[in-house]
């Protein structure tokens, strides 16, 4: 199964480092991983190259991009690698990915009919208990003080061609998926990877400009 992981990624350079490792250290090896930087200012992506150089190979597609909605910073990044997959699995650059992570996913794609997987969040880093059951299906309610985004999200090629037609309304990108995917009868399912995913605090590394290599 061919798998594109996509991560756009805007000031949160120390994270997408971490991200990146997590990705050389998958057991699963036949995917592709599309890293888009989004900047506001050419300056901020001024010394990103030096953050990866060391461990970049040719897993990976790194590009940079003037920063825009979630939706549309994702659908971006998915972009830079316009061969077609079987499988698509976002990455965030805040969270941890242990390195079963997409085998599990795969796993359960090839093993289940299915467009779109999710699943309930495990932990936070600071040891907070999310609790299961706050988890909102396709077909549920999503107010945005009550929605909490699954801890994972992965979709075939079917429910990404339905992505590529959203009218982008800057809502965040999981509620706009999960609405299109809804009105075009794509139901979810959730795969319990709770031991394979923890859930990072997240935050902005803001002080992008000198912050890795001396002077």
């Amino acid at each position: 199964m061919k798998v594109l992981l996509f991560t756009p990624s805007y000031q949160r350079p120390y994270m997408l480092r971490q991200c990146m490792l997590n990705t050389k250290n998958q057991s699963y090896t036949d995917l592709t991983h599309s890293i888009g930087i989004m900047y506001d200012n050419e300056s901020d992506i001024a010394n990103y190259e030096a953050l990866f150089e060391d461990i970049i190979d040719q897993r990976f597609v790194v590009q940079y991009h003037k920063n825009s909605s979630t939706h549309t910073n994702a659908i971006t990044t998915i972009s830079q690698c316009p061969s077609s997959y079987d499988l698509y699995v976002k990455m965030d650059d805040d969270d941890i990915y242990k390195k079963d992570y997409v085998k599990t996913i795969v796993d359960y794609f090839q093993g289940n009919q299915c467009d779109i997987l999710s699943s309930y969040a495990g932990y936070q880093l600071n040891n907070h208990f999310m609790s299961k059951g706050k988890y909102g299906s396709l077909g549920g309610d999503f107010p945005g003080h009550h929605f909490l985004m699954p801890g994972t999200l992965a979709f075939s090629r079917k429910a990404y061609e339905i992505l590529l037609n959203i009218q982008d309304n800057t809502n965040i990108d999981d509620i706009q998926w999960r609405e299109a995917w809804s009105k075009n009868g794509l139901k979810d399912h959730n795969v319990d990877n709770a031991n394979n995913f923890i859930w990072h605090i997240h935050g902005r590394n803001l002080s992008v400009a000198n912050w890795f290599r001396s002077k």
